[in-house]
């Protein structure tokens, strides 16, 4: 952690905290599919729990950001974190008492995902607010390379519960781990208020469709979206996918399953920290080496044999982290601070409904096809998708306007060069200037 985010004592918390409680969420990833494909040896049953999950987010992401536009976004982040604690611990205990497990996998899936959406409207404007904007690079190649170790950590940790308790008590480490959030919130002094609210006479919807307006109308932000929503439609389901070749359709035997999602934890947090310290030609290069890497390792886990899943599971980790760092770095910085919210939420929904067309499909293609047609299909299409973002036209990368376009539209226009500012991680250190 570099010194001025050492010395900042919010964000400190906010990282340490939040990368402890992404270990249950790492680990929830790993358990829930593993724990229905158990209950069911039906790989459709885990893409339908998870299309549940997905379209509950989608139907509530965009005003949850509206709504954290115009409230303090810790005390949403706390009252979320406390719902989700209770329902997740239902499966444990239904578990443990031999009853219905499965309808209850159902019942909670719903409220879950909704406590999640609530949370992550809140969360999403936390680094810009606890950090400066000249920090905010390195500050999320640090929380998203600490989400990829919490990744490395949580699936064997799962694993190694579901061997000795059974994998439905072991979701219980996913409930603990949403009290050590409600802890360092509390923790951190910074009010997570934004810095210029909407006027609270302007309807919600309306206050919603402007952060879509904002995307719709920049050139940047357009393009970003449009990679890493095309990346979410075929990489968004990547856990299920290495859930089922490492336990070969839901087997007893988890130690692949579980090494296999650590592998692919670990490349992403490398990925992630590399972002940060790489200086590539441009954002837009450095996506389509990330699109690259993760094609690459596809093909390798494509293989089934378990070394090569390993590796390749840690190369699709890798690229998807270069990709996830630049996504985000260009996002923030071309977002003014009072739509964060909304344009985020926008995002997140749209990525969200990628993912759940990326379920459907490797779904489908697991279950007919088993995991070989479905990694080789992956990699082709990552192939195809690097050759688009490096050689179709680029916009010109400019400082974020001073009249956001979700109230004043000004598209611009695509150049074939390459970008004139790169953003956050890739920029000199002498240039301070928000990138759109």
């Amino acid at each position: 952690m570099s010194w001025p985010l050492r010395r900042n004592r919010d964000f400190a918390i906010f990282f340490v905290t939040q990368g402890i409680s992404n270990i249950g969420d790492a680990a929830s990833g790993l358990l829930i599919p593993l724990f229905v494909l158990q209950l069911t040896r039906n790989p459709l049953q885990v893409s339908a729990v998870a299309a549940l999950e997905i379209a509950t987010f989608i139907g509530l992401r965009i005003p949850f950001g509206a709504i954290s536009d115009r409230r303090e976004r810790r005390g949403l982040m706390l009252g979320a974190d406390l719902a989700r604690t209770a329902l997740t611990l239902a499966i444990p205990v239904t578990s443990a008492l031999h009853g219905p497990a499965l309808p209850v996998v159902y019942a909670v899936v719903v409220p879950i995902s909704a406590a999640s959406a609530l949370f992550d409207s809140g969360a999403s404007g936390a680094v810009p607010l606890l950090v400066p904007e000249e920090s905010r690079a390195a500050a999320y190649g640090l929380t998203e390379s600490a989400e990829s170790v919490a990744w490395v950590i949580g699936p064997p940790l799962g694993g190694l519960l579901a061997l000795t308790i059974g994998t439905g008590q072991a979701l219980g480490l996913d409930a603990a781990s949403f009290l050590v959030s409600v802890a360092g919130l509390l923790a951190i002094r910074t009010r997570f208020e934004p810095e210029a609210r909407e006027a609270g006479t302007q309807r919600l919807r309306e206050s919603a469709k402007a952060g879509l307006r904002l995307i719709l109308s920049d050139a940047v932000l357009r393009r970003d979206q449009l990679i890493w929503g095309l990346y979410s439609v075929l990489g968004g389901s990547i856990v299920l996918g290495l859930v089922y070749v490492g336990s070969h359709g839901g087997g007893k035997d988890t130690i692949l399953g579980s090494l296999a999602l650590a592998a692919y934890a670990a490349g992403s947090a490398g990925g992630t920290l590399a972002a940060g310290a790489l200086k590539p030609p441009g954002p837009w290069r450095a996506m389509s080496g990330g699109l690259l890497t993760a094609a690459v390792g596809a093909a390798l886990v494509a293989t089934q044999s378990g070394p090569a899943v390993l590796i390749g599971a840690a190369l699709f980790g890798f690229g998807e982290g270069l990709v996830l760092v630049f996504h985000l770095t260009l996002r923030a910085n071309a977002t003014p601070d009072r739509y964060l919210g909304r344009v985020t939420g926008v995002s997140t929904v749209i990525g969200q409904l990628a993912g759940l067309v990326s379920v459907a499909w490797l779904g489908l293609a697991l279950r007919f096809g088993h995991g070989r047609i479905a990694f080789v299909i992956l990699g082709a299409a990552l192939l195809a998708l690097a050759a688009w973002v490096a050689l179709a036209p680029k916009p010109a990368i400019q400082p974020a306007p001073d009249h956001p376009a979700a109230e004043h539209p000004v598209a611009k226009r695509p150049v074939s060069g390459p970008p004139a500012v790169t953003p956050g991680p890739a920029r000199p250190p002498d240039e301070s200037a928000a990138q759109a």
